[in-house]
């Protein structure tokens, strides 16, 4: 069975019922400004404020001294007419950009997930919510360090530029790609939404994050405040209004508090889970009365990082697989309907929980090999659980498990119980008082639960109680672009979550060593 999912009409009535409320993180103003005059001698700027002033209710005006010198020319055209693009700051209003004309059909804002493994984007219309337009890219960063804590430790070593550098030309890849689907200008973009976790995060901003590897664990920032996009590198607007989601913790980043906004965390009575498994293992239990979070640095065994046939979400991988009782022969799909290069994390899961229900696989992890089946094969030296054989005339590599690739997500899985039972543990909660599971990231999106179940990953728990965001950075970075005022709902789900760091607590290894067995 697959999770429940918050679809695209359901996101689409919740932005329309959002746009409806609130202005976005940017808004758009078309004006007719009066002609200067002998009567009428006030100055281009004092008549254009006078006539934002009518427009925005705001009298409170902040003019950036790079567009004071555009604005002659931009008045003295042919028409008098002009578009200023601004934000709301409390009760003033910062001017972003100023064109002539009409512009405001051409109003965009950028929703950015800063992912360890995978950075993704969506190109939004503000006007009417819709996206427009959704690459991703595998993080430049990789080339560092396929996990955070080999990244932290190059940070420590004087080489945050390269790796901030990265990043950015990373995003900026992602703009010029969404921008050519649109087919728009990216100077047209006026506001940004990012969410990533804490290392990312400072990663981003070109700040040193190595200190967060050693206790006491914490952070330069949490709550970064709103930035301008030339500020940072991006190949956009330069005045573009730049929001990051707030950090909770050294390994709870803003990633999880988007999440937690596009869940709705803090609507419901009931208690809820959202969790986050992938590079990094994280999770938020609670509700609207409290919030209390745990995370670590699991490593990219969900991620196509760990196994020896991994591959990431891509056309080529493996996602689903089942194994027949009787004959213990697999059957799977593979994304794109191609011929099988490899196994994403989701098929991983599947493969392990299959073997296992076949009876080919203890509980340890170990292979049952006195099971009859074509199906074992040795491959450098090891005995292998064979998927698809290799095909020398397509050039294409053969698909197996290993026992190691078993043990390698048995760890993560031991890692995610551990943290899940101190939390449960610290409030005096059992697994069964969860009633809703959110599972967040694109991991979240192709896993089967049932699978997870099966081998302890997911709590054991109905079905019909897990409820995928899919991308839960994005859903809540669109929601901010859309709607402001949620920005103060970020910070309020940043600043009521209690942070337990799980590497230290005295109960998590024994959890651990206790929890790496189906």
């Amino acid at each position: 069975m697959h999770l429940a999912y918050l679809g695209e009409e359901t996101l689409t009535n919740l932005i329309m019922e959002v746009r409806c409320k609130m202005p976005a993180l940017t808004v758009k103003y078309h004006l007719d400004i009066p002609t200067p005059s002998l009567n009428n001698n006030k100055g281009d700027i004092d008549r254009i404020n006078a006539s934002l002033e009518r427009a925005s209710g705001l009298r409170r005006i902040h003019w950036p001294l790079s567009l004071l010198g555009s604005i002659s020319g931009t008045l003295w055209l042919p028409s008098n007419q002009i578009t200023i693009t601004a934000a709301h700051d409390g009760d003033r209003l910062r001017v972003i950009a100023v064109d002539p004309g009409d512009t405001t059909s051409s109003h965009f804002g950028l929703a950015i997930d800063l992912g360890t493994t995978v950075v993704a984007a969506e190109l939004i219309d503000i006007r009417t919510g819709q996206c427009l337009a959704a690459p991703s890219e595998v993080n430049g960063q990789i080339e560092y360090g396929e996990d955070l804590l080999t990244r932290l430790h190059f940070a420590g070593q004087g080489d945050v530029d390269a790796l901030r550098m990265a990043l950015i030309n990373t995003v900026n890849q992602l703009i010029n790609r969404a921008c050519g689907i649109a087919g728009i200008d990216p100077s047209h973009i006026s506001a940004v939404c990012a969410a990533g976790n804490t290392t990312m995060t400072h990663l981003f901003l070109g700040l040193d994050p190595s200190h967060m590897r050693q206790e006491p664990f914490i952070p330069i920032i949490n709550h970064v405040p709103i930035l301008t996009s030339g500020e940072l590198g991006l190949e956009i607007a330069p005045l573009a209004q730049t929001y990051i989601f707030p950090s909770a913790g050294s390994f709870l980043g803003g990633d999880l508090i988007a999440g937690s906004l596009a869940a709705r965390m803090l609507d419901h009575d009931e208690i809820t889970l959202l969790l986050d498994i992938g590079t990094n293992g994280e999770m938020i239990l609670g509700n609207k009365d409290w919030l209390l979070a745990g995370a670590g640095a699991a490593g990219p065994a969900l991620e196509g990082g760990v196994a020896e046939c991994a591959r990431r979400a891509e056309p080529g991988a493996i996602e689903r697989v089942k194994i027949d009782p009787a004959t213990l022969e697999p059957s799977y799909s593979v994304i794109g309907d191609i011929s099988p290069i490899g196994l994403c994390g989701s098929g991983l899961v599947d493969v392990i929980a299959q073997l296992y229900l076949a009876g080919l696989l203890d509980a340890t992890g170990r292979f049952i090999l006195d099971k009859d089946t074509n199906r074992w094969r040795t491959v450098n030296g090891r005995t292998v659980y064979m998927l698809a054989e290799a095909d020398s005339a397509s050039d294409l590599p053969a698909t197996y498990i290993t026992e190691k690739d078993i043990q390698n997500v048995l760890r993560t899985k031991a890692a995610v119980v551990a943290a899940l039972t101190i939390l449960l543990d610290s409030v005096g909660l059992a697994v069964s008082d969860i009633q809703r599971v959110y599972t967040a990231g694109s991991f979240g999106v192709h896993l089967a639960v049932d699978s997870a179940i099966a081998i302890g990953l997911y709590p054991k728990l109905p079905t019909d109680r897990f409820v995928s965001l899919g991308n839960g950075s994005l859903r809540g970075a669109r929601e901010i672009l859309l709607n402001a005022e949620k920005i103060e709902e970020a910070c309020q789900i940043a600043d009521k979550i209690t942070y337990l760091e799980l590497n230290v607590h005295p109960g998590f290894m024994e959890i651990f060593r206790s929890a790496k067995y189906i």
